[in-house]
């Protein structure tokens, strides 16, 4: 991407991502998901060290054989047994797992089962048996999280997973977890896990599922959004961008435009691009650039952005000084984020 002319758009790109970010205060699924981690916790130290970590691998090659060969199931019951619509590739995921921790469990496990059982039953095992414990409390709980993003269907359950402090903390394996299992579980939830996304400099529009007539503007997700994206700066060497009171209203009516009108895109319903817009609202500049995000949380969003190279640049730009962020509430639907630059 290259650094655009004078008064024209340095970067249109486009991610969907988001969050609320917790008070400290545990919710009903903080609640969920610390049983979920303290649960395996306890299950570790009874397992012990040895027979926890042949879990914990079984776990992780479990997922991983399910994940690559889930597709191949599907197909081969498509065409040989049957075909149950878009519930036919969960179910062939399902089936990988089960088959790959039965199989696996069986070879693997009988090394481990030759260990005398006083060595097992050793207080030093139970109490090291925590450790995979934990990192199996951890993977349960991010997947959980990236399920529950995906099928929250009511506005109040969905902004209760917003502000999920362990959700938000569990960020960069919730976002694994949703980039590998939305493929498998996306059409049948009618709602995708991961990000949206447009190529950069792309002029695509992307229709949504649905509308939202009276999204809830979030002024505190807007603050909490300008702190991170200043401190992606400050760890570059780079000023802080300035909250821009004018920007922010052009940002707020575009999220809201495309909340009403089903639609996600840089160009507006009337053709209209960044720069027109801000220009039509009576706003100054010489460079202008605009991110657009959307998703459950605004962590995801933030680091959805910051992945993108082209959205990431439009964050670090030199030239920018400041930036209006819009960010609305569409309750179950997620955030609709968008970010306008200027000098």
């Amino acid at each position: 991407m290259g650094n655009g002319v004078l008064g024209k758009v340095i970067n249109k790109q486009e991610d969907i991502a988001v969050e609320p970010i917790g008070g400290g205060i545990m919710n009903v699924i903080d609640i969920i998901l610390f049983v979920v981690i303290v649960m395996s916790v306890i299950s570790g130290y009874h397992k012990g060290f040895l027979y926890g970590t042949l879990d914990l691998l079984l776990l992780i090659l479990g997922i991983a054989f399910a994940i690559w060969s889930s597709r191949y199931i599907a197909a081969f019951f498509e065409k040989y047994v049957i075909s149950i619509g878009v519930w036919t590739l969960p179910l062939a995921f399902i089936i990988a797992y089960i088959f790959a921790r039965v199989i696996l469990g069986a070879l693997i496990a009988r090394p481990v089962q030759r260990i005398p059982e006083r060595v097992h039953g050793h207080v030093a095992n139970k109490a090291l048996g925590i450790i995979p414990g934990v990192a199996n409390g951890m993977i349960y709980a991010a997947i959980i999280s990236s399920l529950l993003l995906a099928l929250a269907m009511f506005d109040g359950f969905s902004s209760k997973i917003r502000e999920s402090s362990i959700a938000n903390a569990l960020t960069p394996h919730v976002q694994w977890a949703e980039a590998k299992l939305a493929p498998v579980f996306e059409e049948a939830v009618n709602q995708t896990m991961n990000s949206l996304t447009v190529e950069p400099q792309s002029e695509k529009s992307i229709d949504l599922p649905f509308a939202v007539n009276n999204p809830e503007a979030r002024g505190d997700l807007e603050a909490e959004m300008l702190e991170l994206i200043n401190e992606e700066r400050k760890a570059e060497g780079l000023p802080a961008l300035a909250a821009d009171p004018e920007m922010t209203a052009v940002a707020r009516l575009h999220s809201r435009d495309m909340f009403a009108k089903g639609y996600f895109s840089h160009i507006n319903k009337e053709g209209e691009t960044p720069a027109q817009r801000a220009r039509q609202a009576g706003v100054h500049f010489l460079v202008v650039g605009e991110n657009l995000a959307f998703a459950q949380t605004l962590r995801i969003a933030h680091a959805g952005l910051m992945d993108s190279p082209g959205h990431r640049a439009n964050i670090l730009n030199k030239s920018f000084g400041r930036v209006g962020i819009g960010i609305l509430d569409g309750g179950k639907y997620g955030l609709m984020v968008t970010q306008n630059f200027r000098n």
